[in-house]
């Protein structure tokens, strides 16, 4: 037989390598794939293009590096004194000492921001250690354990940025013997030293060395600087590196301007503040000359980002703060990043280096008050409208209450999935942008907030900002005696029951329905009916959350609200779910009746969030086929909508599907979606997480 007599036949998937045979037939082939390999990891950012060797304390770092045991050093010292890039660019030199990788995390100690939560920092570092995703505990202290674990023989670098407190570090530490762990801080973190840390004090440049710092930053084509001027100008800024930097920034922007003329501005500056400590004067001196060096226009921008309510920020909130074009504000941000007084963090969007918000704050001081709240209100404003229209894309059905939502421009945003994303990466400014609103006393922008969040930060668990959220929401609106209150009491127990805060979650309800009562909405006290036997059937409770949904349902048919009507007897259909009633027909039947009521008013995530409950109840009542029949209907509708958390639920019904139809391999690969997704969505979803996990690993492996 020769070899064109060879043909393989194969009906179904092939997994893994490929065997020459004659005729194969299966439905399914597993075979030993090829080991997947996990690149090393090497999360360092980049080093700085200009560098200035700091040899004493390099060496200092190689003399610890040699002695016996890991390597454990806080690099300490003001901000802006190149702690990060010293720890860098020694690593970056050591790699060949750290063969199993380098991590790398900024705990945001002085930005602004909120620092990283340490479960999503050892999840992360264990990833990219090979660990799978579906091993990763829940728990974080079970997650600590789990990364001393891995780290226990391995030759692995960590990198802790900008840390306040050593309790921040300390569940970050490797247990390795063979391995490095620096910090940086402006504190000594004192209390690492009971873990062997060791410090390193960074001091300002001498003058020959900022110099040279100086020389470094101008372009080549440049008249080159005397000696003398630059030595006297690295004098002048006490040879700080963030000054220098800022001073080598303009010079390089204006190269005709005479640098001596510079040095004189910073003694002028020197004199008028001498009571200053020099450290200190050294960069507010070059920040207060190049601000003065701004044109009017980019100076008053410059001042206002002290108005801004979050770190990171764009132009259009800007612009609006100030009433002028954003393209404006654009070409002038341009400017301030040439200055290094505003760096790029992405695709425009910008941010303060925190000693530069410090001074922009000193500025704003000294302006009128009454204009800074006015650049301040309209920013928040402007945070409002837009998460208002975020919001209406999100999900456009339910009653609104707020007259934000009047005249708005959801065009902004594509789709739901747009708005999600915009929302997510807001989230910081807009819970922020609510708590200024709130310590300003601006009593209706605070309540308002509340009811614009709830879309954007109910489906991607978010559950302990949610309640947040709609506790300022509802005390706001209790101060102004709006109906809001209703609402945001509401869906503060909504939020509290995912956090499994039953008890208040269920006292909060009922409050909301008694306001409602006392208001006279029904559509208002059938949502919290709704919503307080939601608290009950998380606690385990199906029987009293019945009467609750009953009532409920009553008061929406009386008002024939179609959607109402339909999220009632979805939560009817959950409640005959639970394992305590059980009943997967009056669950189908309930789950029918909203399906197509939801479908009625094109509803598409509603009615796709329903059949995902209606497949359950057809699972358990045996009809595992018909139940990946409708699950593959709406599955395009979820990955459209683009929430992770609603991607991880659809994955988890899929899963128990295949599971009930005997398919292992697909339910495993279902329930690994899930798990990925909920890992995505952080650590609001871990006990979701934990139990797909569960479920997992009841299946044993998969079959071929």
């Amino acid at each position: 037989m020769n070899e064109a007599e060879h043909i393989n036949t194969v009906s179904g998937p092939v997994h893994g390598q490929v065997l020459q045979a004659r005729t194969v037939t299966a439905d399914t082939i597993v075979l030993h794939a090829p080991e997947h390999r996990v690149p090393v990891p090497r999360q360092l950012p980049p080093p700085a293009r200009t560098w200035v060797d700091r040899a004493e304390e390099l060496a200092r770092l190689d003399r610890l590096l040699i002695t016996a045991g890991p390597t454990r050093v806080v690099v300490t010292g003001l901000g802006g004194i190149g702690k990060t890039g010293l720890a860098v660019r020694w690593l970056d030199a050591h790699h060949d000492r750290h063969p199993d990788g380098v991590l790398y995390v900024d705990l945001n100690g002085w930005s602004g921001h909120p620092p990283p939560a340490t479960p999503q920092v050892l999840a992360g570092w264990l990833r990219a250690l090979g660990v799978a995703v579906d091993d990763l505990p829940g728990e974080a202290a079970e997650l600590v354990a789990l990364y001393r674990t891995v780290t226990a023989d391995k030759a692995v670098a960590v990198l802790v940025d900008n840390a306040r407190s050593a309790e921040q570090v300390q569940p970050l530490v490797p247990a390795t013997a063979r391995g490095t762990i620096l910090v940086t801080s402006r504190h000594r973190l004192a209390g690492l030293a009971i873990a062997g840390f060791r410090h390193l004090d960074l001091d300002c440049f001498p003058a020959a060395t900022g110099a040279a710092l100086l020389a470094g930053l101008l372009d080549e084509d440049r008249q080159p600087l005397g000696e003398d001027l630059l030595h006297a100008l690295a004098t002048r800024c006490h040879g700080h590196p963030l000054a220098l930097t800022i001073a080598g920034a303009h010079l390089a922007a204006h190269p005709r301007r005479d640098p001596a003329r510079l040095i004189t501005r910073l003694t002028h500056l020197a004199e008028a503040s001498a009571a200053l400590d020099p450290h200190e004067l050294s960069v507010e001196g070059v920040l207060q000359m190049s601000y003065e060096d701004l044109d009017a226009t980019t100076a008053r921008l410059y001042r206002s980002l002290a108005e801004h309510p979050g770190a990171e920020f764009t132009a259009e909130p800007l612009a609006t703060g100030l009433d002028v074009p954003i393209s404006a504000v654009d070409r002038r941000l341009g400017r301030l990043v040439e200055a290094n007084l505003v760096t790029e963090t992405g695709d425009e969007r910008y941010r303060l280096h925190d000693v530069l918000r410090e001074h922009v704050q000193a500025l704003a001081d000294q302006d009128d008050q009454t204009e800074r709240l006015t650049v301040r209100r309209r920013m928040i404003e402007w945070y409002l409208r837009r998460a208002a229209a975020a919001d209406k894309v999100i999900n456009p059905f339910p009653r609104r209450f707020s007259d934000v939502y009047a005249d708005l421009d959801t065009g902004v945003f594509d789709d739901a999935k747009a708005a999600l994303d915009w929302a997510d990466t807001e989230r910081p400014n807009l819970l922020a942008a609510q708590q200024v609103a709130a310590d300003q006393g601006w009593t209706e922008l605070v309540y308002q907030f509340g009811e614009v969040l709830w879309n954007p930060l109910r489906p991607n668990y978010t559950a302990g900002e949610l309640v947040s959220s709609q506790f300022l929401g509802a005390n706001a609106a209790a101060d102004a005696g709006h109906i809001l209150e209703v609402v945001c009491r509401t869906r503060q127990g909504f939020g509290e029951t995912n956090l499994g805060h039953h008890e208040a979650a269920v006292a909060s309800c009922t409050i909301a329905v008694e306001r409602a009562a006392e208001v006279g909405d029904p559509w208002l006290q059938s949502g919290a009916l709704s919503t307080r036997a939601r608290a009950h059937l998380k606690a385990d409770d199906p029987h009293a959350a019945l009467p609750d949904l009953q009532r409920a349902l009553d008061i929406a048919e009386e008002m024939n609200d179609a959607r109402s009507i339909a999220l009632r007897h979805r939560r009817l259909g959950e409640t005959a779910l639970h394992p305590k009633i059980a009943d997967a027909r009056l669950a189908a039947h309930h789950l029918r009746l909203a399906a197509s009521m939801f479908a009625g008013i094109d509803d598409g995530i509603g009615h796709a969030r329903t059949v995902q409950h209606l497949a359950r109840a057809l699972t358990l009542n045996g009809q595992a086929a018909e139940a990946l029949s409708e699950l593959a209907a709406i599955e395009q509708a979820v990955h459209d909508y683009g929430s992770v958390g609603y991607l991880a639920d659809l994955c988890t019904v899929l899963g128990e599907v295949h599971a009930a139809l005997g398919d292992t391999a697909e339910a495993h690969r279902r329930y690994g979606e899930a798990i990925d997704y909920y890992t995505a969505a952080g650590p609001g979803a871990d006990k979701s997480k934990a139990a797909v996990l569960d479920r997992r690993a009841a299946l044993g492996q998969p079959t071929a």
